[in-house]
């Protein structure tokens, strides 16, 4: 039996991407060996579902990004032959980034002006689906400005005529166009334009459900589901279709040792074949459809014993403090109870950056007390580019102990002044303010209410409100018997 170089394996470990920084375009996206899809995320790839709903950080991009690219969609045909990804022409509608094809900001902002959303932004997404289908049939053609789209075809019977013409040539050639729209919340900076443009688009994607080969595909946060107060009549019947990417302990297992098993590094390689095979697992295989049936993936008793090998079976000298498989999970949840691949990635990365080790593991208990810090600070840092005010908000709470009633919350805010002033910064454009303004209700009351929307607080059963250790460990809030903020 090969010996096990535990300190190569976990070289390899570090040297992860967490995947904090995937876009659906661009350098970014999403590689081949990167892709682990548990099965009930098989909608996100799937051309007829047409909403994605998680978290950030749940892979809402890295979906997008593989359907997007050539190579990920074939290497995913391949794991998922019944999706018919292999006959898919892919474009995309918004995500935010320049250079793919699809519409900006600026150009929504100039052809969609304020206040005129009931009667121009469904025309604006109209055009959007049309070009990308006449992108598909011509691939080398000039794109059309979608300026000179939305003037052609003000009349709709236009717009139908073009459109069937188009979707029948497509069929015809065996293909289907998928448009995808990724980073929604970003099409506007208030909160009435943000819902009618998408209530627009909504109404588009459920209109052209008929078509035989266009699809429409949405990625969203359940939150701005919520939120928004969308309109749109038929939003129920599209939301009870939707795909969650919502994430178990098995799930997250499967995808770290996924990747483990994905490396190349010869070391690190043949470290983690001969860890496996000291414990009866079979290697990782090389494809990604035998990789749906690999023990790891789905086997929670495997998974344990793998695990207990590399990390060690407590988080203490015994099972008072918790099992080392089990305590990543439990305090990586969000208020929902929730964990996303980055912040469960994050914490294995930084654990095995951390040193001493025993030299028969591969990470330490402590090691992973130092991966929650770490990766609290980046769930904060990463939820700042989605809600630029929540630092802000977070900051005077600092050397508060959860769980605490609501007014400490309030009184911190109101002797710092944080609502005034994220509220002003809001008005000013600079960012989506954290509730709408023109809503009934005490502000402190709306924003605590939103904080718990978006997982970062949670109340008790006794009215208290408590905060999850993946945010209180980096706005440095206390716990008694939690882990202390660095």
């Amino acid at each position: 039996m090969n010996e096990i170089d535990y300190r190569a394996i976990r070289r390899g470990l570090a040297a992860l991407d967490a995947s904090a920084a995937h876009t659906a375009s661009g350098d970014s996206r999403a590689k081949v060996e990167e892709i682990f899809a548990p099965e009930q995320h098989a909608g996100a790839l799937d051309p007829n579902s047409i909403i994605v709903l998680g978290a950030r950080g749940a892979g809402k991009s890295f979906w997008a990004g593989v359907l997007g690219d050539d190579e990920t969609r074939n290497a995913a045909a391949e794991a998922y032959p019944n999706l018919g990804l292999n006959k898919l022409i892919v474009r995309f509608g918004f995500t935010g980034m320049a250079g793919d094809g699809s519409v900006s900001r600026p150009t929504i902002d100039a052809q969609v002006p304020r206040n005129k959303e009931s009667t121009l932004a469904p025309l604006l997404w109209r055009c959007v689906v049309l070009r990308s289908l006449t992108s598909a049939l011509n691939p080398t053609a000039k794109i059309q400005p979608i300026s000179e789209m939305m003037k052609k075809y003000a009349d709709p019977e236009k717009w139908e005529t073009d459109c069937e013409s188009a979707d029948r040539r497509v069929a015809q050639k065996g293909k289907k166009v998928l448009v995808i729209f990724d980073a929604l919340d970003s099409i506007a900076m208030d909160w009435e334009r943000l819902r009618d443009l998408t209530d627009a688009l909504l109404e588009v994607a459920w209109s052209t459900r008929g078509y035989k080969a266009v699809r429409l595909k949405l990625f969203l946060r359940p939150d701005q589901m919520r939120d928004l107060g969308l309109r749109f009549v038929e939003l129920p019947k599209l939301v009870s279709g939707a795909t969650n990417l919502e994430w178990d302990g098995v799930d997250l297992y499967g995808m770290l040792f996924a990747r483990l098993g994905a490396i190349e590094e010869p070391a690190t390689k043949k470290g983690f074949v001969a860890l496996l095979q000291a414990e009866g697992i079979k290697p990782p295989p090389k494809t990604l459809k035998r990789l749906r049936s690999w023990s790891l993936s789905y086997k929670r008793t495997d998974q344990r014993r793998l695990f207990r090998v590399m990390a060690g079976e407590y988080m203490g000298r015994s099972h008072k403090k918790g099992r080392t498989y089990d305590w990543p999970i439990r305090h990586l949840a969000d208020g929902h109870g929730e964990v996303t691949p980055r912040s469960f990635l994050t914490l294995m990365m930084e654990a095995a950056r951390f040193t001493p080790v025993p030299a028969d593991q591969v990470i330490s208990a402590e090691g992973i007390r130092h991966g929650l810090r770490e990766a609290s600070k980046v769930r904060v840092n990463q939820l700042e580019l989605e809600f630029p005010w929540i630092k802000r908000v977070l900051a005077p709470l600092s050397g508060l102990q959860v769980p605490c009633n609501a007014a400490l919350i309030s009184t911190r805010w109101s002797e710092t002044r944080t609502i005034n002033a994220i509220m002003r910064r809001a008005s000013g454009g600079e960012f989506l303010p954290p509730f709408n303004p023109k809503a009934e209700g005490e502000e402190d009351v709306k924003l605590r209410a939103t904080l718990v929307r978006i997982g970062v607080l949670h109340q008790r059963s006794d009215d208290r409100f408590d905060m999850p250790d993946l945010f209180r460990v980096a706005a440095r809030l206390l716990k008694k018997g939690g882990v202390a903020p660095s």
